[in-house]
């Protein structure tokens, strides 16, 4: 004999539930159910619709063909070769004239003179005699 079969086992399950919870309690608890239920359902709806796209995105990617890459003659290639090692050349230089320029600066800033400490400075008392 199943619980749910004779509808005395559900009075009786119902009454423990209401002794349990409290009249009061059952019908929040019942409505946040429902609401958690009515959230469940929409981000479930939202993932299959999410995931119907990129099925069709999949689907349809293995028809495309790649449209094939032109190749670049070797004559090509060595022009701007050269042109891209002229531009680090002329960067380099560049470079090393700034800092001979920075270097050349650097002796003509004057160091400040060092502090003289204070004891040199301060006047020496001297030891005065009371009665």
């Amino acid at each position: 004999m199943g619980l749910f079969d004779s509808p005395t086992h559900l009075l009786i399950i119902l009454v423990v539930l209401v002794v349990l919870f409290g009249s009061t309690k059952l019908p929040k608890a019942a409505k946040s159910m429902g609401e958690a239920m009515r959230i469940f359902k929409k981000e479930s709806a939202k993932l299959h619709e999410e995931d119907a796209p990129t099925a069709q995105v999949q689907a349809s990617a293995p028809q495309q063909v790649a449209a094939p890459q032109p190749q670049v003659a070797p004559q090509q290639v060595a022009p701007q070769q050269a042109a891209t090692q002229d531009q680090m050349l002329a960067l380099q230089e560049q470079m090393d004239a700034l800092q001979k320029q920075m270097a050349a600066q650097q002796p003509n800033v004057t160091q400040p003179a060092p502090a003289t400490p204070p004891s040199a400075t301060a006047p020496e008392t001297q030891p005065t005699s009371q009665p």
